[in-house]
């Protein structure tokens, strides 16, 4: 029984620590989140595999801390490159603190049905590649998706041409082929209502997807 409290004790008390990793601003501090993520799940380990031996949670939380916070640390310097370098696009980057999400809506990158890069979106998509470059440990999915109208066919082909072609610029810009994964989930994952016009625009995207190699 002993050697089930011991974890339990240590998540919650690493939940009141991710309760506390928030900028003055109210924004999510991710390196003290990806911290805080670590030590949980070292310090739990530690404590489970040493049950006997109180300095295994110890190690295990600073070392899972220290990863943690690396990863976090790193994610936040290439969302602020990012964000300097294709901030004027339209494009959005969104830091989940595992994960960086380049969101790219059609209205910016594809002319209505097509699946031909527009030319004045395609330097920022080089500067993208150019970042990818700049932060190489990690994978890249390109996910395409659309809105309901038409049919689940067309829709489901649309968004894989529509990854397939910004897969195609961050290769031509310099990113290894083996890095990068391009999928089109059709009309299946809305992040919006499709039931009006504002909402089915924001459906209508490709999502680069970056997440750090461990």
């Amino acid at each position: 029984m002993a050697s089930l409290k011991r974890p339990m004790i240590l998540i919650a008390a690493a939940g009141l620590g991710l309760a506390a990793c928030t900028n003055p601003d109210g924004t999510t501090n991710r390196t003290g989140t990806g911290a805080a993520l670590g030590g949980l799940l070292g310090a739990a380990t530690g404590a489970i595999v040493s049950d006997n031996n109180k300095r295994g949670a110890v190690i295990g939380g600073i070392a899972g801390a220290a990863l943690g916070a690396g990863i976090g640390n790193v994610l936040d310097r290439q969302a602020a490159d990012l964000q300097r370098d294709i901030g004027g696009s339209g494009a959005r980057i969104i830091n989940t603190g595992d994960q960086l999400i380049v969101r790219m809506p059609e209205a910016i990158t594809f002319a209505t049905e097509s699946a031909n890069v527009r030319a004045s979106i395609q330097d920022d998509i080089l500067a993208i590649a150019r970042n990818l470059q700049q932060y190489p440990n990690s994978t890249v999915q390109v996910i395409g998706h659309t809105d309901n109208t038409g049919t689940n066919s067309f829709n489901q082909g649309l968004s894989e041409r529509r990854a397939g072609a910004v897969a195609s610029l961050l290769r031509q810009g310099g990113v290894p082929g083996s890095r990068i994964v391009s999928f089109g989930r059709g009309e299946t994952q809305p992040i919006a209502s499709n039931g009006n016009a504002n909402g089915r625009a924001q459906n209508r995207r490709v999502e680069i997807v970056i997440t750090p190699r461990g």
